[in-house]
């Protein structure tokens, strides 16, 4: 496909699925703060990603473009019946080609098409998996997650999740052949306090360092250490219950979820 001809669809393209959003800051609408350590972020422009994909038509994809409100990268793809759309990129996909999307049963589809459960073959690996059908990808939609299709027992599909966890899922759910793209991004590196107020966060101040008015912790004469149990400005327990558990109770864990 020529560059012009690229570019026409792809300027189209931008101008139907994507718009500005506003960041509130932590800010209710009366402007009072209710969620803390949050301050306005850059201004963003939100793209409509298609997580449902039941076309059952081949679509042209084109290079891959960066998205400010997600980890992956995304793509724009060009379905035969004219419909243009945003679509989660794949690891190991190529640049530019035909992938296809839909419930229909092809022998051989490549790497970043999307089928239901029912037409993969077992030990491929997945991603932007459905729940239940028709409720669009929930699963495995951050950069560089995946999962593996491991067995399929009436009617459901048996899931093995990167956290060791077997999910029983509809086999008329949709999922993305492949690895979510972005692989890279666990290794990212903030590397300034500036690029943090950039994506919204704030610093936060410790308990010690305020004034007794301000924190149950604050006050006092020098630097001391916390209480025996800390606690939330408004006197709320913040370690709340033991999370770790003993490797026996882990050994014994049901490792199967039933989503039903």
């Amino acid at each position: 496909m020529q560059l012009w001809y690229q570019n026409y669809y792809l300027k189209n393209l931008d101008s139907f699925l994507r718009f500005g959003i506003k960041s509130w800051g932590g800010r209710n609408f009366l402007g009072r703060i209710c969620v803390f350590n949050r301050g306005r972020l850059n201004q963003r422009i939100y793209r409509l990603i298609d997580f449902f994909r039941r076309v059952n038509k081949w679509g042209y994809v084109f290079m891959m473009c960066y998205d400010s409100n997600r980890t992956a990268f995304i793509r724009p793809i060009i379905y035969m019946n004219g419909l243009m759309s945003y679509i989660i990129g794949a690891n190991l996909m190529k640049d530019s080609g035909f992938i296809f999307s839909g419930e229909l049963h092809y022998v051989q589809i490549p790497t970043g098409s999307a089928t239901v459960l029912r037409n993969i073959s077992l030990f491929s690996i997945i991603s932007m998996v459905e729940l239940k059908p028709y409720l669009g990808a929930k699963i495995c939609r951050a950069a560089g997650a995946k999962c593996l299709l491991i067995g399929l027992k009436n009617n459901k599909s048996i899931l093995k999740l990167s956290s060791k966890w077997q999910c029983f899922i509809s086999s008329e759910s949709m999922a993305m052949l492949g690895q979510v793209s972005n692989v890279k991004h666990r290794f990212n590196v903030v590397g300034k306090a500036g690029k943090n107020r950039a994506l919204g966060f704030r610093s936060s101040v410790r308990g010690l360092a305020k004034n007794p008015c301000d924190h149950p912790h604050g006050g006092g004469n020098g630097k001391k250490s916390k209480p025996p149990v800390p606690v939330s400005p408004w006197g709320h327990w913040t370690n709340g219950t033991p999370t770790t558990k003993t490797q026996f109770a882990v050994l014994r864990r049901r490792l199967f979820k039933n989503i039903s």
